[in-house]
């Protein structure tokens, strides 16, 4: 009697103890899982990062030229020589003339109270090369030209986007291990995957001779139990695509100003100078429609001295802001009106006529780097990519002046013989980036 109700004894024991195994699962990903009280997956999340440096095999000089001076005239004309200087200097190390990216040149002026101080010319460039030894080279070539100011060399990687898969497998196989060390700690054990936010990067630029690949990820797991859900893993991934354009339209900026003690003075000496500066823009062929003068700005001025202040007078500034269809004309412009004392150029801004076509384009290319990177995700989670699930617009598209390239020829007749080309920048920056939902198989 006492044999049989022990045998039953350790029946009993050995349902009791298969029950519980199957209802904690058989640990493989995969498997099903139970809801939680509050109706949400029961679920282990963790996150992870890798990163690895690289040898860089490109390096950026970003430097500038500053003038100071009274006659425009001259600072101009200085300033044409220090780009040839810049020009002469990149030869040297086998950089042509066309592969110098400049930004487009501005003139500054600072007042001193009444009477104007000094004028401030400046001018941003930006030299690559694939070499280190080149890029010292070149810092040190540039130093010894006057009024250049260097502001950093960075490193960068041509080739980073062909290194990131290595990356994203390493940050993926640690969140695996994190999840798996997590869920035992507790004497659980992972079940599928829910849920994966990925990114991989490479540093676009860096101020040491190396270039680090960073992956991230967050990932959401199921605790192994008994319950089923058919919903689908899912996988989301940012991605940013830049184009560069040739730019087929240009919008200049100049500004009037004077001072004088009183306002309606100014008024008419701001309307009268107006009127003249709009008819040497329209001398150039500029259609009328392409010329808009802004509200005159009328703000005092006061002197400081021994903590008392003393009212010296007002400060009218106008505006005038004027579209060209050509780059020549653009540079046509500038060379005019920056003859004039008075006018300051506040400057260019290259612009595209088809920007539509150019931002569809550029939606196309990151659209293409999204589902890339989705793919060196799921590939190293040994999974596949599915259906789209969201597409979500992270901060729209926008254009930005970039740095350009000295292009195209001078129109003699138009520029009159010797204009400087190259004050103006003549390329644009379209950009996408945008957070791509997918499920994973």
């Amino acid at each position: 009697m006492g044999h049989k109700i022990s045998t039953i004894a350790i029946v009993v024991l050995v349902i009791v103890c298969a029950a519980l195994l199957l209802q904690r699962g058989d640990g493989k990903r995969g498997s099903s899982f139970v809801e939680s009280e509050d109706g949400e997956s029961a679920s282990i999340n963790v996150t992870a990062s890798y990163d690895k440096n690289f040898v860089a095999n490109e390096y950026q000089l970003d430097f500038a030229v500053e003038l100071y001076g009274t006659d425009k005239e001259k600072l101009f004309k200085d300033m044409e020589i220090r780009r040839d200087q810049i020009f002469a200097a990149a030869k040297q190390i086998g950089i042509s003339e066309e592969n110098v990216e400049q930004n487009s040149l501005k003139i500054e002026k600072s007042w001193d109270f009444v009477k104007s101080k000094n004028f401030l010319a400046e001018q941003n460039f930006k030299i690559s090369v694939s070499k280190k030894e080149s890029a010292d080279s070149l810092s040190d070539l540039l130093s010894a030209i006057s009024d250049v100011e260097i502001h950093r060399t960075k490193s960068a990687l041509k080739n980073g986007d062909s290194l990131q898969a290595e990356i994203v497998k390493k940050v993926c196989r640690k969140a695996l291990f994190k999840a798996d060390r997590y869920a035992e700690s507790v004497g659980e054990k992972t079940g599928r995957i829910l849920l994966v936010n990925g990114d991989v990067e490479t540093a676009k630029y860096n101020v040491a001779d190396s270039v680090s690949i960073n992956a991230d990820v967050s990932l959401s797991m199921a605790i192994a139990n008994s319950g089923e859900s058919d919903a689908k893993a899912l996988l989301s991934v940012r991605s940013k695509e830049f184009q560069k354009y040739i730019a087929d339209e240009f919008l200049s900026s100049f500004s009037i100003e004077f001072m004088d003690a009183d306002k309606q003075s100014l008024y008419k000496k701001i309307d009268q100078r107006s009127a003249e500066v709009i008819d040497q823009i329209l001398s150039l062929g500029v259609p009328e429609k392409n010329v808009s003068a802004e509200h005159i700005s009328l703000t005092k001025e006061w002197n400081f001295k021994q903590g008392e202040r003393k009212f010296v007078g007002y400060k009218a500034s106008q505006t005038i802001n004027v579209k060209s269809d050509s780059k020549d004309q653009a540079v046509a412009l500038v060379n005019l009106l920056a003859m004039n004392s008075d006018v300051l150029c506040n400057g260019t801004t290259p612009l595209l006529k088809n920007q539509e076509l150019r931002e569809a384009q550029v939606i196309q290319k990151a659209g293409e780097k999204s589902l890339a990177k989705a793919k060196l995700f799921a590939d190293a989670l040994d999974l596949k990519v599915g259906k789209t699930q969201k597409l979500t617009d992270e901060s729209g598209l926008f254009r930005t002046t970039v740095l350009g390239a000295h292009r195209g020829k001078y129109n003699d007749a138009l520029l009159g013989g010797g204009a400087l080309q190259s004050v103006i920048a003549d390329s644009v920056e379209v950009s996408a980036s945008f957070l791509l939902t997918v499920e994973l198989e």
